[in-house]
């Protein structure tokens, strides 16, 4: 190991072109789970990136350590940090390219693009009208009820506003200059419900908002609305969205996390044509883990990451 380059601990996915930046500047490994491996290799790490930091009792271990380059740190890990002297980096693009993933999640769920790729490919177009079975629905003054209107949820409002939709959103804090800079309306979950054409859940995942969707809610909703989640699996009760996509309930969905992660092949979600799948990309761009590993470099005197 060459001793003037840092040691980097990485406990996340990466693009392969943010990878190479990192690895062309330092000496990269993966974070161990747990046990002997992991306590050894938070002993000799100069910077870590990942998700989320590890805690603070387990940095304490890191005597090396100068720098953190991470999505989220809670406030204790900021505090330790502080102490230390431990440089820490958040994203800033992150909730805007999650916005992007949910936009781009409800344009295919309501274009009904990954159905209609896969109908192709199967060689249905030479002897079918595709544009029947896979006609889909304009977003263009449709009406779009976003549940959270937070980091990620506020520039989901403008984007949505400027493709011409009609945003609604539910949040527990009033938020009257976001209502003026969208043009979105703020209203309760009862009317968001009943006016949306679709769904969009944006809600952290804690006591209060687990199953904040479930049969009730969903039944409350247009009989040919979609759902998107791109929050917390649980928010959203799993057993009630089967039941309404079998029972026509719900036209369709758009899910980026689930409460079993990875799925397994055979989960019953997969047999839903008017299902759209991601597996957890929403933060996933080559943009935003750039700005990681450029800020982590940078911390660590290595200057911005080489050309990737």
């Amino acid at each position: 190991m060459d001793t003037t380059r840092p040691r980097i601990l990485v406990d996340m996915s990466l693009h392969p072109r943010a990878r190479a930046a990192l690895t062309a500047a330092a000496d990269v490994a993966g974070l161990p789970r747990d046990g002997d491996a992991r306590a050894a290799a938070l002993a000799g790490a100069d910077g870590i990136l990942a998700y989320g930091p590890p805690a603070p009792t387990e940095l304490a271990s890191a005597p090396h350590l100068r720098a953190l380059a991470v999505h989220l740190a809670a406030p204790d890990v900021h505090a330790y940090a502080a102490e230390q002297g431990v440089a820490v980096i958040e994203s800033s693009r992150l909730w805007r390219t999650v916005a992007e993933h949910t936009l781009a999640l409800l344009l295919a769920t309501l274009r009904r693009v990954p159905a209609a790729d896969a109908a192709i490919r199967a060689g249905r177009w030479p002897r079918e009208d595709l544009k029947v079975p896979y006609s889909g629905r304009d977003l263009a003054r449709s009406t779009v009820g976003v549940l959270g209107a937070g980091r990620i949820g506020a520039p989901l409002l403008g984007m949505l506003a400027a493709l011409e939709a009609r945003p609604l959103f539910m949040d527990a804090t009033p938020m009257p200059d976001l209502e003026a800079a969208t043009g979105a309306r703020q209203v309760d979950l009862d009317a968001l419900l009943a006016e949306s054409d679709a769904v969009v859940v944006l809600l952290p995942l804690d006591e209060a908002t687990r199953g904040t969707l479930g049969a009730a809610e969903l039944a409350r909703m247009k009989p040919d609305a979609v759902l998107v989640n791109t929050a917390r699996g649980p928010v959203v009760d799993e057993d009630a969205l089967l039941a309404a996509l079998r029972d026509g309930t719900l036209a369709g969905a758009g899910l980026d996390v689930h409460g079993d992660e990875p799925l397994p092949a055979d989960h019953p979600l997969l047999a839903f044509e008017q299902v759209v799948i991601t597996p957890h990309l929403g933060g996933s761009t080559l943009e935003c883990d750039l700005e990681l590993v450029d800020g982590l470099l940078r911390a660590l005197g290595g200057g911005a990451a080489p050309p990737a």
